[in-house]
């Protein structure tokens, strides 16, 4: 490296180069090693069915169902008579089964209400839910139209394969 310094640097000062090549962190009691330098590659998400007891999963997925049914009287007729079928089949796709048990940090749940409010919002855009107004919406689900979920109900889920599932599933 070549320092070229206009002026009057002053007395006392220090320049130090430094070379790093290559930074790896040491872990002797690590069990796997992921070197994902570039951020590319996504990370795979444990499952946290697998995690959960089988009867705890299926409570937890009743609930959801139970939330669900609050905006049936949105639902439009032509989807009314498949429509907690529609939302069984959602919940058993592998995408979405691995994330919706588990809250999180949102308080008050015990579970994703984020992602099944996201996908509440897919079902407004296909029209199996005909009522688009997301204050009306939260009021049905939650009975505060100001809660935060209102939020979610705006926005398409973060991960594109799942986005892509619950498209094929809803055609």
């Amino acid at each position: 490296m070549e320092l070229n310094i206009q002026g009057d640097p002053g007395t006392g000062n220090t320049f130090t180069d430094i070379h790093i090549n290559n930074v790896e962190t040491f872990a002797p009691n690590a069990t796997t090693v992921v070197n994902n330098h570039y951020g590319d590659e996504k990370k795979p998400r444990a499952s946290s069915d697998a995690t959960l007891q089988g009867a705890e999963s299926v409570r937890r997925k009743t609930e959801i169902m139970q939330y669900v049914n609050h905006l049936k009287q949105y639902v439009t007729p032509a989807w009314r008579d498949r429509y907690e079928a529609t939302w069984q089949a959602i919940l058993r796709l592998p995408e979405v089964s691995s994330v919706v048990c588990e809250p999180g940090k949102q308080k008050d749940t015990n579970f994703n209400r984020n992602l099944v409010a996201n996908i509440i919002y897919i079902m407004c855009e296909k029209g199996i839910i005909a009522e688009n107004n997301a204050t009306t919406l939260a009021k049905a689900l939650e009975g505060d139209k100001d809660h935060p979920v209102r939020a979610q109900l705006r926005v398409k889920p973060e991960d594109k394969l799942t986005l892509e599932k619950i498209h094929n599933l809803l055609r």
